[in-house]
């Protein structure tokens, strides 16, 4: 025996139950007693008990009206069970949704939060190497200024030949000096040579700066990292060669003429290469 609901009051009954004990509700509905069975076959009137018709002798079929109005189980738990189970359900799709666009919005953000900062690393990046060849070109264009002035007065001390912006150093007292080591010390020794010689020192300590900053490279710009050092290592013997001459008349030109070819070469590939920035988006 199952126990279903009373479709009137709600209460639990059998589902055999003709009517509900709580309510009264009725669910099937006898014939009357009182009512008459007659012979289906003669029509004689039978009483309750006969089961063979006294007057014609044929079988009586006792039909019993009955209304089956067997309640119908309402499953009140169940749309209940599914009501909730539909929120939750709900519920569910929605954190889902609100992770996935969370998510989705999040990945738009750093994407563009990323592109933000290698834009202005990128740019920063180009800012310096424009930068470095400024101050590299002139701390050389000084440095092979110094070293020109270093061979001519080195080579009119050697030759003893006069020439007026040379002549103080070789000719200080109106005769040539005994040896280019003079001269070249008179020369290194002016005060306008030495505010030179600072000047350079203090463009080598810029340039050297701005060099460390150029180390790491954004992507794209490796090209130009490598150009720019070769540019720096050119700079770097030129200006230590007008900051400290050594080694022979001959040997000195070489060297400097080398240095100034190397930059020359460096200096107008790096320009050619330097990229525009990149525009906001």
């Amino acid at each position: 025996m199952a126990m279903i609901q009373c479709p009137e009051c709600g209460q639990e009954i059998s589902d055999k139950a003709k009517k509900c004990i709580h309510c009264g509700k009725v669910f099937v509905e006898e014939k009357p007693i009182n009512e008459e069975i007659k012979c289906s076959e003669c029509g004689a009137v039978l009483a309750e008990t006969d089961e063979i018709c006294p007057n014609c002798g044929c079988p009586v079929e006792k039909i019993v009206k009955q209304e089956d109005t067997k309640p119908q189980q309402v499953e009140v738990a169940s749309i209940k069970m599914a009501a909730k189970t539909k929120k939750i359900i709900i519920g569910i799709i929605i954190a889902i949704i609100i992770c996935v666009g969370g998510g989705i919005g999040y990945k738009i953000y750093s994407d563009n939060k990323a592109e933000q900062l290698y834009r202005e690393s990128y740019n920063e990046y180009i800012d310096n190497l424009g930068q470095v060849k400024i101050l590299m070109l002139s701390g050389g264009s000084d440095a092979e200024s110094l070293c020109n002035l270093t061979l001519r007065v080195w080579g009119n001390a050697i030759y003893e030949d006069k020439d007026d912006e040379t002549d103080k150093y070789t000719r200080p007292n109106g005769y040539f000096v005994k040896d280019f080591n003079e001269a070249l010390v008179n020369l290194y020794v002016d005060s306008e040579t030495k505010d030179n010689i600072e000047g350079i020192e203090g463009n080598q300590v810029s340039v050297k700066e701005l060099i460390k900053k150029l180390q790491n490279p954004p992507e794209d710009l490796d090209k130009c990292y490598d150009t720019v050092s070769d540019l720096y290592e050119a700079y770097k013997t030129l200006t230590d060669l007008a900051i400290n001459p050594s080694g022979n008349y001959s040997g000195f030109s070489t060297k400097k003429s080398d240095a100034v070819s190397d930059f020359m070469s460096a200096y107008e590939k790096l320009d050619n290469q330097i990229p525009e920035k990149l525009k906001d988006k």
